[in-house]
């Protein structure tokens, strides 16, 4: 039999008292519960992503290439469809890539091919242009704005990426880079404010005319640069 412990005098058990081992048992959680993904929707027609716009792209730049070789105006809605695929295919949004969680699929591949047709393509139309005629104005105006909105974001690219290719190397560099970006921020803003104000007000003379292609220039410089300061 056995004994049961002593009690000092004086003292009652409490029969409310639980044992210190039941009281440190944590309650029960529930196990999660394993979301799966959303499915992706596909591709229309069920073609490589980006199939359908480089499609459209080439079909519109080959239109406009052909209509600059018969030598006959270009409408302007095919200029400006050409704008628009050019400032895709080269702009800061297109190129840059966006931030994703570790869970996600990878990014789908960049458009190079269709990049690197367009770019070839205006190339290889100016210098058709230069071979029979090798002055500037031998090229036609509508292949001039085109080619100064590529040559923009071009440019800007080049500038940016030889200031940041190793702008974490060291602190001075980091600084040089930081400089650029606040100088070409302010430049820009100038720019663009004092051409749009001289094409409001009508005072384009401090061009000599050229305050469209200087305002179109300003503009893609600076979103081509974007592209590595991202």
């Amino acid at each position: 039999m056995g004994i049961a412990p002593a009690t000092r005098p004086g003292l009652r058990r409490d029969p409310l008292t639980f044992p210190s081992a039941c009281l440190s048992r944590a309650p029960p959680v529930a196990r999660s519960v394993a979301v799966s993904p959303p499915a992706l929707l596909p591709e229309p027609l069920r073609l490589p992503r980006g199939s359908v716009r480089g499609g459209i792209a080439v079909v519109v730049t080959a239109t406009y290439g052909y209509l600059l070789i018969l030598g006959t105006t270009v409408p302007t809605v095919v200029l400006n469809a050409v704008v628009v695929v050019v400032a895709f295919y080269f702009g800061s949004h297109a190129t840059a890539t966006p931030p994703r969680s570790p869970t996600a699929p990878p990014p789908p591949h960049r458009p190079r091919l269709v990049r690197a047709l367009l770019l070839l393509g205006f190339l290889g139309l100016a210098g058709w242009f230069l071979w029979h005629n090798p002055t500037p104005s031998g090229i036609p105006s509508a292949l001039t704005a085109v080619l100064e909105v590529l040559g923009g974001y071009v440019g800007g690219y080049v500038v940016s990426w030889l200031v940041h290719r190793r702008a974490h190397t060291s602190p001075l560099r980091k600084r040089l880079a930081t400089f650029f970006r606040d100088a070409t921020a302010i430049g820009a803003l100038a720019l663009t404010g004092y051409i749009c104000y001289a094409l409001a007000t009508n005072q384009v003379s401090a061009f000599a005319g050229k305050a469209e292609d200087a305002l179109s220039l300003v503009v893609t410089f600076y979103f081509g640069s974007r592209v590595i300061g991202h």
